[in-house]
Order: structure tokens, then sequence, then C-alpha cells
């Protein structure tokens, strides 16, 4: 088939492909648009803790709080240090003298034995310890306290949760607060002992915001975690996914709730005591708004020089309900989103789409015969897999990666010319280019739309290869069309050319220059340059959706001027440059967590003000290149 015969019909397939992504794109939209509540919790210590240097009852201190907007409370999993003021600890030798002459031939010198004189948490003990600690429980009631004996050191029991204080959530329910149970881990948990556990959670089913876990790993796993899953969906309850701390076990038990889960994001108390209240809030702001996140858990700072803890954390409190409102959020209770609506139609259309960028591309590179068959052949593939529902995930994962890596390069390759353009040209070329690209980002946006990528159990793989991979093709492909049959001949003279300073401070700096740039392509990236974080800040702030510094700072500006230049091999790196932008263009709708519009935000913003600073540096090469051929430094 002829070069220009099968060319419109590969764009019209992609055009199709769009429409249907489009589809999915606009039901992802509805979906995040329709989950707009997000729950503000506080920790129930710190607020304890506040209450007594505040001298206010903790109830009252709850009042003041839920006046501010707050509408949930953090209950973790009371430990031995945690009930130091209502409980008291002593080995068994320690512990003879605390009892009556009549129990003392019952305490056992191997034991570990913690006083109450409340009833209520007794009872509350006694449950947590027979189903934790291994070995016989012993009770024993004396003189106005209950002693409970367990045969472990204390040391042993430091890290133990002691379940849950029945009347602070009581106190809680009343005053109209949901309430977040923190699960802790422990040794040996078993059907039996998980049940036990969470059973006593059932009284507050309808006031439950999420069950979170405290520890790296979740009790049960791996070999109880389908019991754990049946005991938490008899409460209903959706679970937590707290973000920056991955815990083993976490994503396979959302997957046995039907994916029953919410996003959280939570500031330790050591950092909120590090950072401003400023950067604080705007942490939270981001997890809120621009990551789907819906349940905050809001931690007090406790500043040396404050003169009142109580105001500055009430004050601090309010500005994140203030804030939540004025982006377009409500307090209120968290839900999980609503299943998405899955097409294998749309998916499929939109996987005939990358196929036919993808023989485009190596049109472009000259393999227009091996295109069509390797065209053909993924096309089979394709088919076969969504037919017989085999490996989808991982084939729409595939296809996702293969568009992260067609569409910026087919954009630019289409864009390339060794012949200089006028800066109305290249504006127009540059537009186009980043349309090509977002017609790939959106086909990933589409492809990959489910739940469990939105909750962040399921990520985009790839990052690096989609970062890597279409430089390499680029830079290949035109060298050989600029060179021809001449590109061994030219490359063998690039490499015996003689080693020079300047060549060596070269390789240092672009070798550097990589190491980053490929450090901060993944999911978990290097740390941020010199006043990088300010500008951030101030971007957000000022547009909303920041845009993203490899293409307002680097892709648009270069790919603008080296599309006035023209190409020549001096000018390479500058049109990679500008490819880096359109990878991350593409890259930005990698990540699925982050709400379709925020991202497209962001696009548009990197887009013109990109422009804008790629304008400027246009105009000023010309003015210096004046500069330069008047006076003689530069020849040409």
């Amino acid at each position: 088939m002829s070069r220009w015969r099968y060319r419109p019909l590969l764009w019209a397939v992609i055009i199709l492909a769009t429409l249907a992504a489009g589809v999915v794109v606009v039901n992802r939209v509805r979906l995040e648009e329709a989950n707009k509540a997000v729950t503000v919790a506080v920790d129930f210590q710190q607020v304890q803790e506040l209450a007594r240097w505040s001298g206010l009852t903790t109830r009252e201190t709850l009042i003041r709080l839920q006046q501010q907007g707050v509408n949930a409370v953090l209950f973790k999993e009371p430990t031995i240090a945690d009930l130091q003021q209502e409980i008291w600890v002593k080995p068994g030798d320690e512990a003879l003298a605390f009892f009556p002459a009549a129990l003392q031939g019952q305490v056992r010198h191997d034991y570990t034995y913690l006083f109450t004189r409340d009833r209520e948490l007794a009872g509350q003990l006694e449950l947590q310890l027979e189903n934790k600690v291994p070995g016989r429980l012993q009770v024993l009631d004396g003189p106005g306290f209950t002693a409970l004996g367990v045969p472990l050191p204390v040391q042993e029991l430091g890290n133990l949760g002691l379940g849950f204080p029945v009347k602070d959530l009581e106190m809680a329910r009343q005053l109209g607060l949901l309430i977040v149970p923190q699960v802790k881990n422990w040794y040996g948990a078993n059907p039996a002992t998980l049940a036990a556990t969470l059973r006593p959670l059932a009284a507050y089913r309808d006031d439950l915001a999420a069950l979170l876990f405290s520890d790296k790993d979740l009790p049960g796993y791996p070999r109880y975690l389908v019991n754990l899953a049946a005991q938490v969906d008899q409460l209903q309850v959706p679970v937590g996914l707290v973000e920056f701390f991955p815990q083993t076990g976490i994503n396979q038990l959302v997957m046995l709730l039907d994916k029953r889960a919410i996003r959280v994001h939570s500031i330790s108390a050591e950092e909120m005591n590090t950072m401003s209240p400023a950067a604080a809030l705007e942490r939270l702001e981001l997890a809120a708004r621009e990551r789907n996140v819906r349940l905050l858990i809001v931690r007090f700072r406790f500043a040396p020089g404050s003169a009142s803890w109580l105001e500055d954390n009430l004050n601090f409190v309010g500005k994140v309900s203030k804030m939540l409102a004025a982006d377009g959020l409500t307090t209120g209770r968290a839900l999980p989103f609503a299943a998405f609506p899955y097409s294998r139609l749309w998916v499929f259309l939109i996987g005939l789409g990358i196929l036919a960028a993808g023989v485009l591309l190596l049109a472009e590179l000259g393999l227009e015969g091996p295109g069509l068959v390797l065209g053909l052949l993924g096309l089979l593939a394709w088919t076969g897999v969504l037919g017989l529902n085999y490996q989808v995930l991982l084939a729409r994962k595939i296809m996702a990666l293969g568009a992260a890596i067609i569409f910026p390069t087919l954009g630019l390759l289409t864009a390339w010319s060794p012949e200089p353009r006028s800066l109305r040209t290249s504006v127009a070329i540059l537009l186009r280019t980043a349309l090509i690209s977002l017609l790939g980002a959106v086909a990933i946006a589409a492809i990959l739309a489910d739940n469990t990528f939105i909750l962040k159990i399921n990520q985009f793989s790839g990052v690096k290869i989609a970062f890597i991979v279409p430089l390499v093709i680029f830079a290949a492909a035109v060298i050989i069309r600029r060179e021809g049959r001449r590109t061994g001949t030219i490359l063998r003279g690039w490499l015996d050319a003689d080693l020079t300073v300047k060549l060596v401070i070269l390789a240092v700096v672009v070798a550097a220059a990589g190491l980053v740039y490929i450090s901060r392509s993944g999911n978990d990236g290097v740390g941020l340059l010199p006043f990088e974080g300010q500008m951030r800040s101030f971007l957000g702030n000022a547009l909303l959706a920041r845009p993203r510094t490899k293409e307002f700072l680097l892709g648009y500006p270069f790919l603008l001027l080296s599309l006035t230049l023209g190409y020549q091999h001096r000018y390479l790196l500058l049109w990679l440059l500008g490819l880096v932008g359109q990878i991350s263009l593409v890259n930005t709708y990698c990540h699925l967590h982050i709400p379709f519009l925020i991202s497209l935000l962001r696009t548009f913003n990197g887009l013109w003000l990109g422009l804008l600073i790629g304008v400027l540096l246009v105009l000023a090469v010309r003015q210096a290149g004046h500069f330069w051929r008047r006076n003689g430094i530069w020849p040409g």
C-alpha cells in the first residue's frame, strides 16, 4: 500500500480511538467530580494533650475543634506507654507487694502484671491480652483494682495494641464525630483473634469513617488475609490507604473488599514541629485537591514560642476547612469511589489508536513495511487478549507504555526539519506537536481508567523507560535522516575525534544532567533543586495547578528555539530538551490518582507559560546572534 494512501487511514483510526477515549475520560471525570467529601480527622491522643495544656476537658477541646471543621477522630490502639496514667505495670516479683496476703500465693514470678482501677478498661485489656498474648492470661481482683498477668516481660509487651477506649469512642459518637480506628499488628494473629479484636468496633459501624492499620505488615498477613477481609467487610468500612506509607498486604486486602478504600494523607507530629503552618497547609491542600485524598489526618503543632497552643491549632484546623471549601471540596464523610464503568469495546478502540500511532512512528523511521507487519501482529494479539479476557490488565499496561513512548516521539519527528522556520510557523508546529502528545496522554488516561489506578493500588509501569526510549529513538532517527548512508562513517568520526578538555567538560555536564533527569523521572524521585520548592508553591497558588518544570521551563522553550533554528547536529541537545517536555506532558496523565481535570489544567498552564518563555528565549537568541555577527564574534 503506498505511503499516501494508508497514513490518512491510520490517522482516522487514531481520531476514532480518541473519541472512544473521550467517552471513558468523561466517565472518569464524572466519577471524580461526584466524590468531593473530605473527612478531616484529629489524633485523639494529641487532643488529650492539647486539652491538658489548655485547662479544658477532652470533650470541650473536641467541641472547639468541631466548630473549626473537624468531623472525625483518629483512635490509635494504645500501648502500655499510652495508658501509663491509667495503668501501672510491674514484673511478678515487684507486683507481689500490691496484692493482699490471700492473693499473693497466686502471683507468678515469671509473669508481668497490668494494674488498673478502671473496671471498663480492665475488660478491654482482658479481651486484648487474651487474644494477642500466647499462654494463659491471669485475672486477679484486688481491693479497688484489677490485675492482669501475662507470661511475657514488660519490654515485649511495649508494642502491643490494647484495644480501643469505649468511653472515648462513645464521647466522639455523642458529639456527632466520625471514628477512624487504627489497628496495630500482633504476633500470631489468626481467624479467631482477628474476629475477637475487631468485634468491639461493630457497635460503631455507622460511625466509622475508615479503618487504618498502624504497621508495615497487616495483622494475619499473608495466611489469614481473607479472614481479615471478612471481618472488615462485616464492619462495612472502607480501608485507608495512607500516602507514602506502603503496607504489606494492604493492596490485596482492598481487592478482597471490592476496592472499598479511600486515600489518606497524614503529617506526622515530628514533621509538624519542623515545618511552618503554611507549608503544612499547602501539603494537605495538594493531597486533597490534586491526588484524590479523601481523609486528612491533621496533627497539631506544639511550637515552643507560642503563647497559646489551643488557639494556634484551632486556627490551623479552621484554615484547613476554609482551604477545602475554596478548592470546591466539602467537609463530610469520605466515601470510596463508585465502581468505574468498564467497556471492552472502548478499551479495544483505544488500543487500535495506539497501534496505528506505532505504525505511523515506524513509517517516520523509514520502516513502513515492518511497521505494517508489526501493526497487524499487534492487532491480532490485542484482539486475542480482549476476546479471551486473558491478562487484560497487563495488556492495558503494555499499551499505555507504548503510548507513552510512541506519541511524543511521533509528534517531534513530524515537527523535525533541517530548515529554520519563522516564529509564527514554529508556534503553530509546536501546538500541533503538543496536540499529538496529548492524544497519547488521553489514550493512557482512558485505557488505564480504573479504581485501582485512582487509588494507586495499580500504577503505570515503565516510567523510566518512557522517559529514556523516546530520546534514543529520536536521536537515532534524526541522525540517520540527516546523514543517510553516511551515518556509520559520521558516527565513527565522532568516536575517533580527539579528546579535548571541552569535550570532557561537556560529557560530564551531560552525564550529570542525565542522572538528575533519570532520578527525577520515577514515582519516587530525588529531592528538589534549590528554590524549586518556593517556585512550585508560587505557581501552585497562582495558577491553581502547577505546571511541570520539564514542560514550561525546558521543553516548550527549547522546542520553540529548535524549530526556529532548524536541525543541525550541534542543535541535537536542544531538540532533545524539547522532546523532554513532550514526554513530561504524556507522563502527567500516567499518574491516574491525580484528577484528570487537574492534569489538563496543568498541561494548559505548562503550554502557555512555556510558549511565553520560549518566545522570549527565541528573541533573546536572535538579538544575541545579531550582536555577535555585527561584532565578528559569531561568523555566518
